[in-house]
Formats: structure tokens, sequence, C-alpha cells
């Protein structure tokens, strides 16, 4: 009879890890096709254009394995970044020359294009020049910009696979096969996962990187609970939340919410002030873990970096507001070791996203208002999720806290019990602990340009849906088992992202009113990223269109791919643009700058996101 169990088991396993790769695959494939096509040997016209973040972050990411130094887009931690570059050292594009014999104004690759030379100074390092270093890399004469972009995109669509499987793996030993995989199916088969999962961005690998940060933080401190073994464990958790605050500086809100949600927990399990104070002792330690594994990696980004021009690029970001001692400290760690310049680099790029959210600059398109630095306000985010998640996944969302509120409340016990039945497992509770402190800072924030800024927030979300279904996977409603009712809601799901293939990036869910209407909601990076610029650039080149005033989405220069047929649309000169020309200006544009051309000169629409109209 054991015997049985144990080949039963084995076999579930092996039928749950098989389906887990498949779908893994199939994130990879609908990931890299829909923001490749399928025209390989023709990528000028295949697939999305390089849109507006990826420019810095390819050729940043490249700049750090060739150079050893970390000066550029430093705002961002470099994982994500040194990943997406590894396939590019094999491809070896040219690589422009970096002086410091000349110094060139800020802006002159980025403002102007073609600058007169395709090189790159020493004082726009230390200023962070990284738009300017992503036009004379990326668009190089001798480069091909497309072919950089297709291996840097299909890098990090790789490593956010292998993070998926590895979130299901854990997922399942914490909990069961059947709520892994219920939370890797809807996690892939999501229009939001698949448009930032495919693009050389930090968003979505991050955001799996700390939901597997505490899925192995849980897994640390049930053992230490039930005082078991817990040096593999402290093992895996340190490295993967030093993976997670490597990939973006807003995990590090895992850090105060992890240490909350533990004591919390401890003290509800243990009881005992003597537990208290081990747990508080090791997550110090599991800290200093942290730092040093973060230090040790920068310091392979650092070690050709010159400490008085790291001084430097510090006092040009340090923030206003923060007390000057701090400049001091960073300063002394990067005179006194290799490792302690590896953090102070670190501590570096925190400064700098302090120094930009204190001066938050935005233009915000959100529900037929424009919007600065104040904000749309709280229900920016909330509206967002309920316009650009499939319809499928919001109805399980509402069932499965239906479902749990149900079960709560007719729970037979005391509500000490309940509380216990709750805490049993703690990665239920830390992910409710994690989602709301980081539901505290990003609701109350005024920068607000894109629903992929509340990421983990909706994995964490997401993944709890799933331990709800899984928990009345085999009860039934009226005679009808509730695993029945949600097998035909993932095959709608299914069928929703098959349907709105390739347009992920711009979809909108059919309460919005669907993707063609989905910009009068929000636009930014929720509709509108550049990724038409390609299909633009083809309709020119077939229609021999020989001059186009254009204002649209993203940072790839158009003149590169259009040469002089390429003019600059600006609010000055709509009003004396040449007779039978063509305007080509971004849904988004159109709504912001308010162009008002007539709709009656309207010539075409490109993909999702770019208006054509013929100038009588």
């Amino acid at each position: 009879m054991v015997n049985v169990r144990i080949i039963r088991t084995l076999v579930n396993n092996r039928k749950y890890n098989f389906l887990a790769i498949i779908i893994c695959l199939s994130f990879v494939l609908l990931g890299l096709f829909s923001v490749e096509g399928f025209d390989w040997k023709n990528l000028r016209y295949s697939g999305n254009a390089i849109t507006t973040d990826e420019s810095a972050h390819i050729s940043s990411g490249y700049y750090y394995l060739k150079t050893g130094k970390y000066f550029l887009n430093v705002e961002h931690p470099p994982l994500v970044k040194d990943l997406s570059a590894l396939p590019l050292l094999f491809l070896k594009p040219v690589f422009p020359n970096i002086s410091s014999d000349i110094i060139i104004f800020e802006g002159y690759a980025w403002e102007y294009y073609p600058p007169k030379e395709f090189i790159f100074s020493k004082n726009l390092e230390i200023r962070n020049a990284q738009w300017d270093w992503a036009r004379v890399f990326l668009f190089n004469p001798q480069n091909n910009p497309d072919l950089i972009a297709f291996w840097a995109r299909l890098a990090v669509i790789f490593f956010n696979a292998l993070f998926l499987f590895l979130l299901y793996f854990f997922l399942s030993k914490i909990w069961n096969n059947r709520v892994a995989t219920i939370s890797l199916f809807l996690i892939v088969f999501s229009q939001f996962s698949l448009a930032n999962g495919s693009l050389v961005t930090m968003d979505f690998m991050s955001s799996v990187l700390q939901i597997l940060a505490i899925v192995s933080f849980s897994v640390y401190i049930k053992n230490f609970a039930e005082e078991k073994n817990t040096k593999f464990s402290f093992s895996v958790a340190s490295l993967f939340l030093s993976l997670a605050l490597l990939s973006k500086f807003s995990s590090a809100i895992l850090i105060p919410a992890m240490f909350v949600g533990g004591i919390i927990y401890v003290a509800f399990i243990k009881k005992s002030w003597k537990a208290f104070f081990q747990y508080a002792l090791r997550f110090s330690f599991l800290s200093l873990t942290i730092l040093l594994f973060i230090s040790i990696f920068y310091y392979f980004h650092t070690f050709n970096m010159n400490n008085d021009d790291m001084v430097a690029q510090i006092d040009h970001y340090y923030p206003d507001g923060l007390p000057l001692g701090i400049k001091e400290i960073l300063a002394g760690f990067i005179f006194s070791n290799p490792i302690l310049k590896g953090l102070a680099q670190y501590a570096s790029g925190v400064l700098m996203v302090f120094s930009r959210m204190s001066v938050v600059y935005q233009q915000i398109f959100f529900m037929g208002k424009v919007y600065g630095a104040e904000g749309a306000g709280s229900m920016y985010f909330p509206i967002l999720y309920f316009a650009k998640m499939s319809v499928g996944l919001l109805i399980l969302n509402l069932l499965a806290l239906l479902l749990v509120i149900q079960k709560f409340i007719f729970f037979k016990g005391k509500l000490l019990q309940r509380i216990k039945l709750f805490l049993d497992n703690p990665t239920t509770f830390l992910l409710v602990v994690f989602i709301f402190c980081y539901s505290i800072i990003t609701l109350s924030s005024n920068l607000q340009i894109g629903l992929r800024h509340i990421m983990p927030i909706i994995l964490g979300l997401t993944v709890l849906t799933a331990k709800a279904i899984d928990s009345f996977w085999d009860k039934k409603l009226f005679k009808i088992r509730f695993s029945h009712i949600f097998s035909v809601i993932f095959l709608v799901i299914i069928l929703s992202v098959f349907s709105s293939f390739p347009n992920y990036i711009s979809y909108y869910n059919s309460f919005a009113g669907g993707t063609s209407n989905g910009y009068k909601i929000a636009t930014d990076s929720n509709f509108d990223w550049g990724q038409d610029a390609k299909k633009l650039v083809k309709w020119i080149e077939e229609n021999n269109i020989k001059k186009i005033y254009v204002d649209i989405e993203g940072n790839i220069p158009l003149r590169w791919y259009i040469g002089n047929a390429y003019n600059e649309l600006n609010l000055k000169n709509r009003s004396s643009l040449d007779s039978e020309s063509y305007v080509a200006v971004a849904i988004s544009k159109y709504e912001i700058k308010k162009y008002n051309f007539p709709k009656e000169n309207l010539a075409q629409k490109i993909g999702n996101t770019i208006l054509i109209f013929r100038v009588p």
C-alpha cells in the first residue's frame, strides 16, 4: 500500500513538472514571437521596435561587461542588464571609443542625430549620459540595433522562464504541485506578464525574484520556528533576497516587510522572548550576508572606476534634504577597499532614485486628463489593474476573495484557531505583509508612469489567488465541482492571450473597451512604449514617402531608418507643414499635446498607437 502511494506521488510529480515545463516553454515562445515577430531574416521590420527604456538598459549592460565600470544607468541595479548583454559578448558589436581627451556636451547624440562622430567622452560618463551612449552604441552605423535587441531580449526571456520554473519548484515544496502549477499558469498566461517579461526592463524579473525571495524566506523562518537545520534554507533565502535587490532598488521594501512579518510569525508560534531575540540576531546576520553579496557583485562593475570620478558622480546626484554626512561616508567607502567600493556604488544608485523622486517629472494622460508632478491620484493603479488584467484573472481574483471570506466566516473554531490556521504556513502571511507594505508606499507616491511599477503586488496577488483556488479545487457548488468552473476560466484566459497576440503592451480588457480604446484610460508604458516604430518605418518605405513629420513615443532615432524623409513634428511647426507631406503622431502625443489634426485627413493607423495624417 505504501509503495502504491509512493508510485502515485512520483507519477503526479512528474505530470506537474512536465506541465510546468510546457508552461515555461509557452512563455518563451509567446514572449519571443510577440516582440520579434516571425521574419527574423529581416529584423528591420519584424516585431516591436526597441522600446523607450530598453535602449538605455541594453547599451548600459554591454558597457558594464566591456569596461568594468558602472557610470551609466546608475539608477537601476545591474542584474537584468548584465543578463541581457551576455549574448552580445559573442555577437561582438562595435564598441564606441570613450575618450578623455575631448569634452562633449550632454545631448549631442540624443537631441541631434546623427552626431558628427560616433564617440563618447569621459565627462559624459560621470554625468550618466546614458541616452547619448545608447545612440552612439546601438545606432552606430557599424552595428545592427535590431539584431542586438533580438539577442538581448532572448537572454532576458530565457532567464525569466528559468526564474519562473524555480518559483514553481519552491511553491510546490512549500505548498503542493497543484497550487504551484496554477500560480505559474496565471502568471505566464497574462498579457501583462508577457508584455513586460519579454523586454529588457527590470519590472518582471524583479517581481518574480521578489516573490521567490518571500517564498524562500518563509521556508527559512518555518525551519527556524520548528528548530530544524536552517543552514541550507538560510543560504537560499540570502541568494534570492540578494538577487531581488540586484534587480531593482524598489525591492528594498522586502527587508522591512520580511522583518516585521517574521517577527509576528515567530512571536505567535514560539511565544518566547528568547526566540524573538534569536530571530532578530539571525535577521541581522541575513542582512549583512545580503550586503556582502551585493558588494561583491558590484565589485565586478566598479574595479575599473576611478575613485575621484565616483565621488564626483555622487556629488552631482546627491539629493537635497539628505544629511551631508552620508556623502562623506560613501566617499570613505570608495577609498577604503574594493568590496566597500562596490557597496558605495550601490548606495549611489539608491541616492539617484531619491534624487529623481524628490523632483518628479512626468506627464500622465489618465482618464481623459493630463497630470504632471502632482500625479493622477490614488485611483491610478487600481483602475489600471481592472483595465489591463484579463477578465478571466479578475473573475478568479473575485472568486478567490469570496471563497476565502466564506471559509473564514464559517470556520468552526475560536478566533485564535483561525489565526493559527492562517499562520500555520508563513508564506501566505508574508505575502500579505509584503503586499500591504508595497501598496502603502506606491499608492502614496506621485510617481505614476505605468502599472508595471506595482508588478510585485500583482504577482503576489496572483499567487494568493492560486492558493485559494487550490483550497476549493475538489469542493462543489450546487453539485458542480469547482475544478470544472476553474478549468473553464483557465480556457478563457488562454484564448484571451492568443486572441490578443502580439499586442501585449497595448492590451486592455473588454471591461476597458478593448485594446483599440485603451488609450482613453492611460497611455505611457501602459499602452505605447514606442513599439510600433518599425511598422511606421515599413509603411514609409512601402509607400515611398518623401517627407514625413514625426512625433511618436520611444527613443529610436528614426533618421537612422528613413534618412532625410524624417522631420521633427512639434507644437511650433504644426501650422506650417509642407503641403502633400505626412504627419505621424502617437495617439498619446495627440491626446496630451492637443495636436488636433482634422480627422478627415487621417490616412492610416499604424499598429495600435500611431496615427498618420496627410497634409493637404
